[in-house]
């Protein structure tokens, strides 16, 4: 029998790149060989339409997704990695030594007093000398991050993730609450308030303040009266007047004077470029160090200094705090602890729907030993 043949490579020129091979058998006669119909239904084309369309070129501008033609037939590749729009740094999350807590409250003890020795004469009477001690007690903190994963999203994404390694719905859920719950950790470390609802930087959420414990903010100065040892004293108000070099200097020494040993400097990021051009101006050279996790920063005199997305940018006008004002941080690290009673852990919750529903959950609270180690300064203006 004679082999019917047919030239695609002018019909059928601009479909698939044009990668139909020359003299490729479309029917044979008698019936027992006719690729037309299965091209055709392929195409989405009638029987009547099928000689038309395939003498029309297809092209990608034919139509949009919706109108179903062409471009439907483009499969979609999707990258798998996905960007995280909303990035921010935990730095004091790890910086911050934590440390076991047993029970719920956080106990510690302070020598406010240590009475003089004495110089006496030969054979003199001896009197005890007391020292004066404190107890504090900071009470344990619940932070809880939520997801949930429904079984049509399982399904759905089985096939991609057999066939290359697509996104993992619930790998990525719970990424996401992990980062949830670290966040709100870092942002609780800086502003957090035991006494009055304060807003975390990320989602412009309100924190309720009986839930939350308090940040190196409150901590060392005192602010919201949470009389955990610290002070007004141990703060710098600029009131909106500009940071320079002795300003820095001067909470350094405030902090070295009352004992402390300041090991690092946490500020915003604008108060973060004003002291590279501070140092380079006026010290002409610009020290950098590196810290833990590989981090290398710029250096005040020794002390590393690290930007934080959870501060305000904003300068100061006459009345700032670091929840809405531009303020740095002197911190000995030495005296700050997260005691931790339990740490991040992935716990399933009772399965009452179609759906993987779990929580992230830590028990934990922030401790300065010795907040007049510390200082802070506030209101930075421009």
């Amino acid at each position: 029998m004679e082999q019917t043949t047919m030239d695609l490579s002018k019909g059928f020129g601009s479909f698939n790149g044009g990668s139909l091979p020359d003299n490729m058998v479309l029917s044979k006669g008698m019936g027992s060989y006719d690729m037309r119909d299965s091209i055709a239904s392929d195409m989405g084309w009638t029987e009547k339409s099928f000689s038309l369309n395939m003498r029309k070129a297809l092209t990608t501008t034919l139509s949009t997704y919706s109108a179903g033609t062409l471009p439907t037939l483009i499969p979609v590749y999707v990258d798998p990695e996905i960007i995280d729009l909303t990035r921010r740094a935990t730095p004091l999350v790890e910086l911050i030594p934590r440390v076991t807590n047993y029970g719920k409250t956080a106990d510690y003890n302070q020598i406010s007093a240590i009475a003089t020795a004495q110089a006496l004469a030969e054979d003199a009477s001896l009197t005890e000398q007391n020292d004066t001690y404190v107890r504090r007690s900071v009470s344990i903190k619940y932070l809880y991050s939520i997801g949930r994963v429904t079984g049509q999203m399982f399904s759905a994404s089985k096939q991609y993730l057999s066939s290359g390694g697509y996104v993992d719905a619930l790998s990525l859920e719970v990424k996401n609450k992990t980062i949830a719950l670290k966040r709100l950790e870092e942002a609780m470390i800086l502003l957090g308030d035991s006494q009055t609802a304060w807003t975390e930087p990320v989602n412009s959420t309100s924190i309720v303040a009986a839930n939350s414990y308090d940040g190196l903010w409150n901590l060392i100065s005192n602010a919201n009266s949470c009389n955990l040892g610290g002070s007004s004293s141990y703060r710098t108000d600029l009131a909106g007047a500009a940071l320079g070099i002795a300003n820095i200097r001067t909470a350094i020494r405030t902090a070295r004077t009352a004992g402390g040993e300041p090991n690092l400097i946490v500020t915003d990021y604008a108060t973060y470029d004003t002291i590279k051009s501070l140092i380079q101006d006026q010290l002409r050279y610009v020290s950098t160090t590196s810290i833990a996790w590989g981090i290398t920063t710029v250096s005040f005199e020794g002390i590393p200094i690290i930007a934080s997305r959870f501060l305000s940018t904003t300068a100061g006008a006459g009345s700032g705090v670091p929840a809405d004002a531009r303020s740095l941080f002197v911190l000995d690290t030495n005296v700050i602890e997260m005691r931790v009673l339990q740490d991040v852990s992935y716990e399933e919750l009772a399965k009452t729907n179609d759906s993987v529903k779990f929580m992230l959950k830590c028990y934990e609270a922030l401790v300065v030993k010795a907040p007049q180690f510390n200082h802070v300064i506030i209101d930075i203006g421009a």
